[in-house]
């Protein structure tokens, strides 16, 4: 059974579901791991209404080469997750990986977004317990900025869903569904 609760946005009301049957994770980095998972789910669900055909086509070849159909951006957006889960990782002295990713199917992509959440989750496995003192002060440099902890996972969640919001637009713009 679905839930939702009703708030006021302004002069709309705004519908949310509950997350009934999810874990509710300790702690700060808990609730971003929440989100990041609401994030994927999100696009998720959108991508399941893909067909493969369309999933795999390439819609703009003047556009960055990551830009130029579903399947690269879903690419973009695994290759991307890993990225900020492994400067987590190396921050904190853990090993990690970089997997080479191939989808062609839109269930691939969906499987293998799934995947990535579960490394991302794996990655914070020993600091649900962190203070927001502690995230505030573990600093990450990354090859583009500098980022505390809480910043570089409010920035991968953002990432997730600029990237949905572009595949939305296409689905419009090129009449995919």
């Amino acid at each position: 059974m679905q839930r939702y609760i009703y708030s006021d946005v302004g002069s709309n009301l705004r519908k949310t579901e509950i997350r009934m049957g999810k874990p509710y994770r300790k702690g700060a980095i808990g609730a971003l791991t929440g989100e990041y998972e609401k994030a994927l789910d999100e696009l998720k669900n959108l991508l399941s209404q893909i067909p493969d055909a369309e999933f795999q086509k390439v819609y703009n070849e003047k556009t960055d080469v990551d830009f130029q159909s579903v399947r690269n951006i879903v690419l973009h957006i695994i290759n991307s997750g890993y990225v900020y889960a492994n400067h987590i990782r190396k921050r904190f002295g853990n090993s990690y990986v970089v997997p080479k990713i191939e989808i062609i199917k839109t269930e691939q992509g969906i499987f293998k977004l799934d995947e990535m959440f579960e490394y991302t989750v794996e990655t914070f496995e020993d600091k649900w317990h962190l203070t927001n003192h502690e995230l505030m002060n573990t600093i990450i440099k990354t090859s583009w900025t500098t980022y505390d902890l809480e910043a570089i996972i409010e920035h991968a969640i953002v990432h997730i869903l600029r990237h949905r919001l572009q595949i939305e637009k296409m689905i419009v713009k090129y009449e995919i569904l």
